[in-house]
């Protein structure tokens, strides 16, 4: 690690900490259209204050603009960043310690709703170029930007607009969102993320609810829906949708090898969420295997009838479910949508309506690609110790288009720890791992710097 970097990055840390707390105070919540524009505003200031050409450029929604920037180098090889800056609403209110909007630092922690998802990796690599620059003089590669402002609601449109501005985002690699350590604080390197289809389906039986004593008559939409997804999957949790595992790309050796290589966390990942055994009772490897490459099928959410408080005797008139399908290379969102339609035809469910909220394909960059050797070679360096390997996130971001259209390989490198709480409550960053993220981006740049130049 660079000497003259790394202690102006410990000199301007509290700097790069205010930068942090303001732009985190600054609501930008996606799914209630609040503040999301002027967000993308502080951000293109932030990003300008780098030395970075940036402008906000229109989507197809015009609330939720995208931002790209970009900044010269000495070598031609270009590194692409890729943020949001939209954040989870902040409910359940109640159960914040602080407001969350309003930025606290305790012990070490520092609090607000969007600090690690996804506004500490900005800033966190904002302040590692800045760095690189004042101790260089100049940019080891050049740098590119692209960020979105509906990331926390599906990204829509994302593909169209990565397609539309592909020429200015041409790039040799990219560094995804997230990234950091694991439970145990080696850094971890992940290479991919899932894919999602998100879906709704509404069983409707009748105009208006009516009196539960006409239940043996009158059909009930919510029962009619239970049945329906009782047939989805069973209880060993194999999806029954035809087709559904098709697809499914067998691990390859280094897979394997790297979800091996993986600490065995099963424990602190239950009592982190108070679950006393995990599903088939894994653990180990299995765990881990099925954690990051199984494809899932999950309820989301239910509704139907009456569920406050005391009794109210009513055959409801419609129910509902969401659904969420984690989907793996190389599983399709929109065949997968077509199975569904035609699983619920051919079971007699054909009454079920299905709408869909958002779908995104999975992605994964190859553990022997040379970009991830970059990666894995300057986390060492800048934490000390020997980083982990995971093929991929077990969520889902919009990298297929960044991959499938700009055609670039694909890598975390970033500020999170498996403590931070993202989409809950009180989420939160460490000082330390912070620190560390704007260390590894920073040696990571000069990595590639010298390998390209």
């Amino acid at each position: 690690m660079n000497a003259e970097v790394q202690k102006y990055i410990d000199e301007h840390l509290e700097e790069t900490i205010d930068d942090l707390k303001r732009l985190t105070a600054q609501p930008s919540i996606s799914a209630q259209r609040l503040g999301v524009k002027e967000c993308a505003e502080m951000v293109v200031a932030e990003l300008r204050a780098a030395g970075f050409t940036a402008e906000t450029v229109p989507t197809a929604d015009p609330d939720y603009p995208g931002i790209i920037a970009e900044t010269d180098g000495d070598a031609d090889h270009t590194l692409l960043f890729y943020n949001h800056y939209d954040v989870q609403p902040a409910d359940p209110l109640d159960e914040w310690e602080t407001p969350p909007f309003e930025p606290t630092e305790r012990d070490g922690y520092i609090y607000g709703r969007g600090i690690s998802d996804d506004k500490g990796p900005i800033i966190a690599r904002l302040a590692a170029i800045k760095a690189l620059r004042a101790t260089r003089g100049s940019l080891p590669i050049k740098i590119k930007w692209l960020l979105e402002g509906a990331e926390e609601i599906g990204s829509l449109g994302f593909h169209d607009f990565v397609h539309a501005n592909a020429d200015r985002l041409k790039a040799d690699s990219c560094i995804w969102e997230g990234g950091g350590v694991n439970w145990d604080g080696r850094p971890l390197v992940m290479l991919g993320v899932k894919g999602l289809l998100y879906v709704e389906l509404e069983c409707v039986a009748a105009s208006t609810d009516s009196h539960s004593s006409y239940a043996p008559v009158v059909p009930n939409p919510a029962w009619r829906l239970v049945w329906a997804l009782n047939s989805l999957k069973d209880q060993s949790e194999h999806v029954a949708l035809r087709g559904f595992y098709d697809r499914v790309r067998p691990a390859l050796d280094l897979e394997v090898e790297a979800i091996q290589a993986l600490p065995d966390t099963s424990r602190e990942f239950l009592h982190n969420l108070g679950v006393e055994i995990a599903l088939g009772e894994a653990s180990g490897y299995e765990f881990r295997r099925r954690l990051v490459m199984e494809p899932t099928a999950n309820i989301a959410g239910f509704g139907s009838g009456y569920t406050g408080v005391g009794a109210k005797t009513i055959l409801p008139a419609s129910a509902t479910a969401k659904i969420d399908f984690r989907l793996v290379p190389d599983q399709n969102p929109d065949e997968v949508l077509e199975s569904l339609r035609k699983h619920l035809d051919e079971h007699g469910f054909s009454d079920i309506t299905v709408k869909v909220h958002s779908a995104e394909s999975p992605a994964r960059t190859s553990i022997d690609d040379p970009f991830v050797k970059l990666v894995v070679d300057s986390a060492r360096s800048a934490y000390g110790t020997e980083p982990y390997i995971m093929p991929s996130m077990t969520g889902t971001g919009p990298q297929h288009p960044v991959q499938e259209i700009l055609g670039v390989p694909v890598a975390s490198c970033g500020i999170d720890y498996p403590g931070n709480r993202i989409h809950a409550p009180n989420e939160n960053i460490r000082r330390d791992y912070f620190r560390l993220g704007i260390m590894h981006t920073a040696e990571l740049i000069e990595e590639i710097g010298r390998a390209t130049s």
